[in-house]
């Protein structure tokens, strides 16, 4: 792609945009040429947005982002922050000024004819998304939420980076408390809203599942005749509001399911693996060929599939799955990783009970491929549960135990104790509570040739597993 459609924008339009004052030397005119709030990624003649945060003043580091060139800075009105040598840009509030700027360019490039796609749910949100960019990608530039910037900070920087010369949009949109959602869609009110799954992730700020549907139904709002509602056939009723104004499509293994899934066959070969799935769609059938395990990933592919709306049917098979092939996801998301004698299945990226479940039974059809090596796992904390966080991981580690296929498993946190004690008596032969991340390394160099499944919430970093292994292989 080419240049960011920011660059077209004038300081003086951006400070209009934002409701600022211009303070001290101007631009000359030049367009800034990106924006950032990371002073250790900021590149030269990129506007730097001093953000403030429980943890962080960015205001303490003007003087670093004029060091390496900014080439104006915002910040807000309690700061007593003066600058020579750039423009000075003063708001309220440098988050809300963020948002007013990726909003303006959002509505220009809907008013320029730019589609846009806007995607929540407890789990498969950067899956489902990934899979959208590669199959929208048939029919144009696709510009979409890099990495996980999917929060009150992230989704105006994906705006800010939107290329000028994109076709579709896809954003990603998390939250972990009510009316998070309902702000991030006043900035984008997409064409396509996307619910992937409800399941029980963020309870702590939910409340309970009644108020996870509740929170993610927010996508819906500010919707035209013209918006379409993408959701799982089985939570139409619990999602969709009475007075929403648009049109309605379902996935799902249901019979009245938009896009239907019918089968899934999985194909594994070492590290290559994958499913066939056969999607049900207005009658006809697609087979395609989904470059990812597990029956969660076919239903992944059932909501983008449906997102695509009326070109779905004007793709043919063989097109949608060379778009398929490129499939990439980000890193600690279902990557396969060969170390030494072990083959690694790492989706330490994040975890709720749904996803933990899911993955775990992709895992389960990769090591049917060839029993003779031993299974063993690395379970971390699931954050964000709540009042019902042990119970939660004492079920899980039940349910692990009773799948019968583990040769070993590492518990991982602050949860590690209890969730030991759930499996005690199991056919599990070897049950371990490493303290730390070389203390998993070496438990699992134990086991030779093994398969291994690595899965946590994302503070626990377990990411780190696969770098130790390397290390020592």
């Amino acid at each position: 792609m080419g240049k960011l459609r920011i660059q077209n924008w004038s300081l003086g339009r951006i400070v209009r945009e934002m409701e600022g004052r211009l303070l001290g030397p101007t631009l000359g005119g030049e367009p800034p040429k990106g924006v950032s709030t990371d002073t250790r990624k900021l590149q030269e003649g990129e506007l730097f947005f001093a953000l403030r945060g429980d943890r962080f003043d960015g205001h303490e580091f003007v003087d670093q982002a004029v060091a390496a060139g900014a080439c104006a800075v915002v910040v807000d009105d309690r700061s007593a922050v003066e600058v020579e040598s750039v423009a000075t840009v003063v708001v309220d509030d440098c988050i809300e000024a963020l948002g007013r700027l990726g909003r303006g360019l959002y509505r220009q490039a809907r008013e320029q004819g730019v589609h846009s796609v806007a995607i929540t749910g407890s789990n498969g949100k950067t899956t489902t998304k990934e899979l959208l960019s590669t199959l929208w990608s048939i029919d144009g530039e696709v510009w979409a939420t890099p990495g996980n910037l999917n929060n009150h900070i992230g989704v105006p920087l994906t705006l800010c980076a939107m290329p000028a010369d994109c076709d579709h949009l896809v954003v990603e949109m998390g939250a972990n408390h009510r009316g998070e959602i309902l702000e991030l869609v006043k900035l984008v009110p997409a064409d396509e809203r996307i619910i992937t799954s409800i399941g029980r992730a963020h309870l702590e700020g939910f409340g309970s599942m009644a108020g996870v549907r509740k929170a993610k139904s927010e996508i819906f709002e500010y919707s035209s005749r013209s918006t379409t509602a993408v959701v799982p056939w089985t939570e139409v009723e619990a999602l969709i509001p009475l007075e929403f104004p648009g049109n309605v499509v379902t996935f799902g293994t249901e019979s009245g399911s938009t896009v239907r899934i019918l089968s899934t066959q999985t194909f594994s070969k070492g590290l290559k693996t994958g499913m066939q799935v056969t999607l049900e769609i207005e009658g006809r059938r697609r087979n395609l060929e989904l470059p990812l395990m597990g029956r969660h990933n076919a239903t992944n592919l059932a909501a983008a599939m449906a997102a695509l709306g009326s070109r779905v049917l004007e793709y043919d098979e063989p097109t949608l799955n060379d778009a398929l092939a490129k499939l990439e996801l980000p890193g600690g998301r279902q990557r396969w990783v060969s170390v030494g004698s072990l083959e690694v299945m790492d989706d330490a990226y994040n975890a709720n009970p749904s996803s933990m479940r899911a993955s775990f039974r992709a895992f389960e059809q990769w090591c049917e491929e060839d029993q003779s090596r031993p299974a063993v796992a690395v379970i971390g904390d699931m954050h964000e549960l709540g009042e019902e966080a042990k119970k939660a991981h004492q079920r899980l580690a039940r349910w692990l135990a009773g799948r019968n296929i583990l040769d070993g498993v590492a518990f991982f946190g602050e949860y590690a104790e209890a969730m030991a004690e759930a499996v005690e008596g199991s056919r599990i032969r070897d049950v371990a509570r490493p303290s730390g991340i070389d203390d998993v390394v070496e438990w699992l160099l134990k086991f030779d040739a093994a398969r291994v499944f690595i899965k946590g919430s994302r503070g626990n970093r377990l990411e780190r597993i696969v770098d130790g292994l390397e290390d020592q292989s």
